[in-house]
């Protein structure tokens, strides 16, 4: 005859411990048998076997299904060809102590298998089997002259099932027969005789309980998952394990592995510890309220710094520019943010400014025409951030937006005079000058002349052929490839010239007077 623990898949010695979330009433592992605890006989016949509370009464027996409804609670038991189950469902609050099974062998000679079955709590509160002091010494012999003499010792444990029991005479080991017997089912009290002593001394006999431990099943499905919270965040998750009240988390990223923490949940966020460019292996154990650890599950991650491949600047007319780009593949970031560096290709001080929390496609409306320009996309991920990508453009051209600067005459002569002037302020510039049109009005006759001056930033023109001492508009408009700017417009004098020969001279004859 044996016990027969389904849940954990062991045969169980006579006496043994265990505690409630290891026996059941309805399978609770990925097998095909029932997780309850069987009272197993090499005797196949039916309708043997039978299962006591630690009061003494009887379990109720039950015919049903074992998931039916109507079973007894906290406990029944249900029989099968050479074995009885003892199932349980409800909690075994108020019904904890020595379970006895009486069940036929083979022989059909009734034998008696005993287990101590406890709550979760009180089989990890429980600090061993207790003793009693006091032995009675009983003498076996027919005879008190028997040579030598044959007797027994025996003494009370409680607090538990006595498993084992070992004895020393003098200080020194010895071979025992050893009988038990329940005494107080209630109080899990058991009468323990150990015979067939033939030597007198000291004996000292030391008892124990084996206890069922339960090695939790190893997590299955674990995965890493980078979080956006940073960019040495983490969370792991794993499929939950029957039976498990907990799991431990661990990382390693050289020699000893660092303890995460432990969780009731299947998930678990690591935000702190762990660095960027690192590879770290991730483990997770469970563990039931009295099982052993289970063997580790690992998950191997490395924290490559996020990497953006497709920032994309488009520009578009004035002063609208586009950026798109595509999420980078390590992680997400929680936001973006753009910074840019600046400067006007005509100047060499660089304005610098940011744009945050943008995403892709973005349009900017704040950036110079015809600027060289650095734009940093940054990735936020909660309290650091990172650079993604730097791209460099030069932005678009639009018409010049201011004048030229000041216009001077200078050898100005009755016919002729030369016109310079200042470049185009940076700012309003907007683009390479590609050449003016240089107007100049005779204010007298309204007459109009329009040079175009063109090969590059080209700033003197001789005008001729003018008339002296005459008024003269001079109107000049920079462009740049066909795109023209305001004009400035100044005013000038000739000069006065010695006057022309007269024409049609005529001679006459003063009249005679008479």
């Amino acid at each position: 005859v044996q016990l027969y623990l389904a849940y954990v898949d062991r045969i169980i010695p006579d006496y043994s411990m265990i505690y409630a979330s290891q026996f059941y009433d309805v399978r609770q592992n990925n097998d095909s048998i029932n997780d309850a605890l069987w009272c197993q006989s090499a005797n196949n016949a039916t309708n043997i076997g039978v299962w006591y509370y630690p009061n003494g009464i009887e379990v109720p027996l039950f015919d049903g299904p074992f998931n039916n409804h109507t079973v007894p609670v906290p406990l029944f038991s249900k029989r099968f060809s050479g074995q009885i189950a003892l199932a349980r469902r409800d909690g075994l609050s108020g019904y904890e102590g020595l379970y006895k099974c009486i069940i036929p062998d083979e022989n059909g000679m009734n034998q008696t298998l005993v287990v101590g079955a406890y709550t979760d709590s009180g089989y990890n509160n429980n600090d061993g089997p207790d003793t009693d002091p006091t032995m009675q010494f009983s003498l076996l012999s027919t005879s008190r002259l028997a040579t030598p003499p044959v007797f027994s010792l025996s003494f009370n444990v409680s607090n538990g099932p006595p498993t084992t029991v070992s004895c020393l005479v003098n200080g020194n080991g010895i071979s025992t027969e050893l009988s038990r017997v329940i005494v107080n089912g209630s109080g899990s009290v058991t009468r323990v005789t150990v015979t067939n002593l033939t030597q007198a001394g000291n004996y000292q006999c030391t008892v124990s309980n084996d206890r069922v431990t339960t090695v939790s099943d190893t997590p299955t499905g674990l995965t890493a998952t980078r979080l956006s919270t940073g960019l040495a965040h983490v969370r792991l998750s794993w499929s939950t394990v029957s039976g498990a009240t907990g799991y431990e988390v661990y990382y390693q990223l050289f020699s000893n592995p660092v303890s995460a923490g432990t969780t009731t949940s299947t998930t678990i966020n690591i935000t702190s510890g762990l660095s960027q460019e690192s590879t770290y292996t991730f483990y997770v154990a469970s563990y039931g309220s009295a099982s052993l650890p289970s063997g580790n599950a690992s998950v191997v991650l490395k924290f490559n710094k996020p990497i953006v491949n497709n920032f994309i600047v488009t520009l578009i007319n004035f002063p609208a520019t586009t950026f798109t780009w595509s999420p980078p593949t390590a992680v997400v970031p929680i936001s973006y943010n753009i910074n840019r560096r600046c400067r006007r290709v005509c100047e060499s001080s660089v304005t610098s400014s940011s744009e945050t929390s943008v995403s892709s496609p973005h349009t900017s409306t704040v950036i110079p025409p015809y600027s060289q320009c650095g734009f940093d996309l940054i990735g936020v991920y909660g309290a650091e951030i990172t650079y993604l990508m730097t791209k460099l453009a030069t932005t678009n051209l639009t018409a010049p937006t201011a004048p030229v600067d000041d216009i001077t005459f200078s050898s100005v002569e009755s016919v002729s005079m030369t016109v310079s002037w200042d470049e185009v302020p940076c700012n309003g510039r907007n683009g390479p000058i590609t050449g003016y049109y240089l107007t100049y009005t005779n204010i007298t006759s309204n007459t109009s002349y329009t040079v175009n001056i063109t090969g590059g930033d080209n700033r003197m023109y001789n005008l001729r052929r003018l008339i002296p001492y005459t008024n003269y508009t001079v109107s000049i408009i920079p462009y740049n490839y066909n795109m023209n700017g305001p004009a400035r417009q100044e005013i000038q004098l000739t000069a006065e010239s010695i006057p022309g020969v007269i024409s049609d001279l005529r001679y006459g004859k003063n009249p005679r007077c008479n």
